[in-house]
């Protein structure tokens, strides 16, 4: 059962709003979060993933709210759910609504989401998830891969072109399967053609 608790439900069946203060202290404490994190992992990643997941749960009919920041308090990850709910806790937000956001943060991994309960959570990954897929997602996992874990660059090349594949299969909603296939679609030729250049490929024998 997704709610466990009925008051936070209101008569149309949506999450109660939390407060404006409420609001700016989750904002707030996610970008604590973010700005100690690589660039490419950073706050406008946190943004990014924001307003995706509000395009997204536009479509899927999910909570827009409880899916943005949701999205904000991803990057704290399934093994940080734990401190998301604590905050949340301390800041006395609604046992219901505290639980979405959460279930949102503990699903957002490849071995979590298949736990995924509710459509935000399912809406919160894929607004992740979107963002490794197509020419941005390689230009973006090659930067991480060199700049951040030190890994060499055909190395990374070859670890984002499977990370791509992976990513692109796990994606959950009917919505952000028709964006991933949008992106996706050109990559092929793309990799092949990065791929050519790193290795020489392309001068005649």
């Amino acid at each position: 059962m997704v709610f466990k608790n009925s008051s936070a439900i209101g008569d149309a069946g949506v999450l109660m709003p939390l407060s404006p203060h409420q609001i700016r202290l989750i904002e707030s404490f996610s970008a604590d979060m973010y700005q100690k994190l690589d660039s490419t992992h950073g706050l406008k990643h946190g943004q990014r993933t924001a307003r995706l997941a509000m395009y997204l749960a536009q479509i899927e009919l999910a909570d827009e709210e409880i899916c943005r920041l949701g999205a904000l308090l991803h990057q704290f990850h399934s093994n940080g759910a734990e401190t998301v709910d604590t905050f949340l806790r301390e800041i006395d937000v609604d046992e219901e609504v505290r639980w979405n956001l959460v279930h949102c943060v503990e699903c957002i991994d490849p071995e979590t989401i298949g736990k995924a309960e509710t459509i935000e959570a399912k809406v919160v990954f894929d607004a992740d998830k979107l963002q490794t897929l197509g020419p941005y997602g390689l230009v973006r996992e090659v930067a991480y891969r060199t700049g951040h874990l030190g890994v060499d660059f055909s190395t990374a090349l070859v670890q984002t072109r499977e990370l791509q594949a992976k990513m692109h299969g796990l994606i959950q909603t009917t919505a952000g399967r028709e964006l991933a296939d949008l992106i996706f679609e050109p990559m092929n030729l793309i990799f092949s053609l990065v791929l050519d250049w790193d290795k020489l490929g392309f001068l005649p024998d």
